[in-house]
This record gives C-alpha cells, sequence and structure tokens, in this order.
C-alpha cells in the first residue's frame, strides 16, 4: 500500500524523456504516482535532495527470453553464425531434461536481475512449458507475456491455436498475455493468420522474430540452407508449408492487420519493409537487441536508416543465451558507442517510452510524467559541469532504483 502523503524529490538532472532536461529538477510523488514534475516544488512539502545524480524512468526491455536466465555466459562463441548458435540452442534444450523447480528458478533470477538493473516492464516470450511457471511474480512491476508457438506441421494448427485462445482468454493480472509465432521458418501461414486475428479480436499484441538472420532469408527465397538442414534434422521441416519466393514483407504484411506487432530483431531488413514498418507506426515496432546482434557473425545494423526513415525501434536483451547480462542501460551505452551521431535522447526514449509504446502501456511507464506510475531510476552523474546528455552517457555505473517514501 502506498502514503498517501508526498514526497518530493530533487535531482541534478531530471530526464522526463518526453522533454528536454530538467536541470535541479523536481518530482512529487503521491500514492505511488507522479503528481508533479517542474523546477520548483510548490507547496510540495519538504524535498528530498538526491545530490548530482541523473532522475530517469525505468527502463523498459522490450523483448526477451528469461528462460535462459541460468546462463553465466551465451551459448557457442562470439562471431560465429546465427544457425550454428541455434542448433546448439535446440540440442541443449532436448538433452537437458526439466529439472522441478528450475524453470522457476531461471524465471526468479531473471525477473530480480531485470529489477536490480532498473527495468519496470518486459516483453517476454514464453513456451508453453515455460509460461505455466509464471504465478505469483512480483519482481516487476508490469509487462507482457508472449505465448511462443513454433510448428509447420499443419496438422498442429488447430491444436496451437486453441492453445493461443486459452492463453489470451486466462491471462489476468499485471502480465497480459500475447502471442509470439515464433519466426516465418517455424510457424505454419495458417497459425500465422489464425494468431493474428486472435490478436485483433481480442486486442492482445503478437510478436514475432523476423528477419533475423541471412539464413532465414535464404529460407525463404529458396528453401536452402543451413536452418533448412537444421530443421530437416529435428524432423521439423515441412517444405509444402511454405511457397518459395517469400520475404520479410510478407510476414509484415500479415502481421500490420494485428492489434499490435512487435517485430523482434529486424537485422536484415530492407528499405521498403522498413518504409512499411514507418507508414504502420502506431501498431508496429521493431526490438532492437544490440549487443545479441553484434554477438553473431551478422552484417552491421541499419539502425540509423531505420530511425531516418521513420520506423519505431524499442529495445530489448534478447537473453543470457546471446547476451551476458539483461541490462537495458547497457545496451542504450551500446548504442551510444556505436552510432555517436545519433540524437542521446533518442536513444534513451528507445529504452523507455519506445518501449512501453511497443507493449501498450505507455500510459503508465516509459516517461516522467505526471499521473504515471513514479517507477524511476538514478544514476551517479561524474561532473556537475558537463552537458546533461552527454553527462548521462558518461556514467559508468548501473542504475539504482528509487523508492519513494
Amino acid at each position: 500500500m502506498h502514503d498517501d502523503r508526498p514526497a518530493t524529490y530533487r535531482a541534478r538532472w531530471v530526464f522526463p524523456v518526453d522533454q528536454p532536461p530538467i536541470a535541479n529538477g523536481v518530482v512529487t510523488v503521491v500514492s505511488g504516482r507522479i503528481v508533479a514534475v517542474g523546477a520548483k516544488s510548490g507547496d510540495a512539502g519538504d524535498i528530498i535532495d538526491l545530490g548530482n545524480v541523473a532522475l530517469l524512468p525505468a527502463f523498459v526491455n522490450a523483448h526477451t527470453h528469461l528462460e535462459f536466465s541460468l546462463f553465466d555466459r551465451p551459448f557457442g562463441q562470439r562471431g560465429e553464425s546465427f544457425s550454428t548458435w541455434l542448433k546448439q540452442v535446440v540440442t541443449w534444450r532436448r538433452e537437458q531434461p526439466a529439472v522441478q523447480g528450475q524453470e522457476q528458478l531461471a524465471l526468479s533470477q531473471g525477473l530480480q536481475e531485470c529489477q536490480e538493473v532498473g527495468v519496470v516492464a518486459i516483453g517476454e516470450i514464453a513456451t508453453p512449458m515455460f509460461a505455466e511457471v509464471w504465478q505469483q511474480q512480483s519482481a516487476i512491476v508490469a509487462g507482457m507475456r508472449f505465448l511462443e508457438l513454433l510448428s509447420l506441421n499443419p496438422e498442429r494448427v488447430p491444436a496451437l491455436s486453441m492453445l493461443a485462445e486459452q492463453f489470451v482468454v486466462n491471462s489476468n493480472g499485471k502480465f497480459a498475455g500475447g502471442i509470439s509465432p515464433h519466426a516465418p521458418y517455424t510457424v505454419h501461414p495458417d497459425l500465422l493468420a489464425r494468431t493474428v486475428r486472435l490478436s485483433a479480436e481480442q486486442q492482445v499484441p503478437v510478436a514475432m522474430h523476423v528477419a533475423e538472420s541471412r539464413e532465414e532469408l535464404e529460407l525463404l527465397a529458396s528453401q536452402t540452407g543451413p536452418l533448412v538442414e537444421l530443421l530437416r534434422s529435428l524432423t521439423a521441416w515441412y517444405p509444402q508449408s511454405l511457397t518459395k519466393g517469400l520475404r520479410p514483407l510478407d510476414y509484415l504484411h500479415t502481421l500490420s492487420q494485428a492489434h499490435r506487432a512487435i517485430v523482434a530483431h529486424g537485422n536484415y531488413l530492407q528499405g521498403d519493409e522498413m518504409d512499411f514498418l514507418a507508414k504502420h507506426r502506431e501498431r508496429m515496432s521493431i526490438a532492437y537487441c544490440p549487443r545479441t546482434q553484434a554477438y553473431f557473425d551478422h552484417d552491421p545494423y541499419p539502425l540509423a536508416e531505420m530511425l531516418q526513415r521513420g520506423v519505431r525501434v524499442a529495445v530489448g536483451t534478447d537473453s543470457r543465451a546471446s547476451n551476458p547480462d539483461l541490462s537495458i542501460w547497457n545496451e542504450l551505452q551500446f548504442i551510444r558507442q556505436q552510432w555517436p551521431m545519433l540524437n542521446p535522447a533518442e536513444i534513451l526514449a528507445m529504452g523507455t517510452l519506445v518501449g512501453a509504446e511497443a507493449l501498450g502501456i505507455a500510459a503508465d511507464f516509459g516517461t516522467i510524467t505526471s499521473g504515471k506510475v513514479a517507477q524511476l531510476v538514478t544514476l551517479e552523474l561524474p561532473s556537475l559541469g558537463a552537458e546533461p546528455n552527454e553527462a548521462l552517457f558518461a556514467v559508468t555505473t548501473q542504475p539504482q532504483a528509487l523508492r519513494p517514501q
């Protein structure tokens, strides 16, 4: 239960995200909600001076897989191909039978890590087995659980469609239920179409891995390549389920009919596909996972081009199977290092407001705005005199959650 007395905090710089940084900014909180933001406190009572820190909205992780949260290092080796890595993941899943309590432990540890690095909400991709352990979790305030669906087998379409419908209908609480048809090479077109219809009917989002690798593009274009060989070895390849000559754009057209869609990764989107996403940016977003993308032998990520074309780009961590940690702040720092020409305010928004918009929770999260939930983090600034955005991205420590008093 929140205290209904106002608590007012002052920081060297307040970063509301939806407006420029405020020097010596003041934020007032009542009953867990922000009631005032500015340079003066008015009649809000005593001020709690936080010192030489940046005060930010808590971060939003738009795409992650917490089932791998027990790993202390990513699978495989940096610079290997996506298909080589994926084969190791599939082998691990098949050769490591579930140990009672392991899924719950992975989930709890992943959620705890998210909380420790200042993440308030996540877009979690959960396999059916892993989705069952999402009970009585309180470490994260909000988010979306996307039930992952995989099968090119046409005979599996009715059962998986029913599973998705039951999941959406039965989901409640602060983690709403979305749907994640895994990827173009693992989802029958009829299953994708039913998923999108369910999304529109039930007003829930869809998340799908699209244009993640060169191998995916080859499979769609010619039904050849390493992913085909991997699926064949798993007896999961149904060539009759797909038509040769497909592109990611074909899947974007289908996803555009959903209530809301998150395109995970998008590493190999072409110009016309970016333009399509920009045209539908109110309901379609990219979830870019910077350090995961850099872990593989991918081509350079077209982030600057996406932003220039108007694509809505949020940030995710993917998982500890391809990333050393689950820190969105580390992802934003990586982006700043790789694209120093980008507006740092735009980079910060990718890990806060844009992520909240992508998940459909921007009414409560993503900015320091009157009326929103008071989920805030602080970062110790390196100096008093630097320009605020430069000072922010010069920070070398991890964010700390502010606990309203």
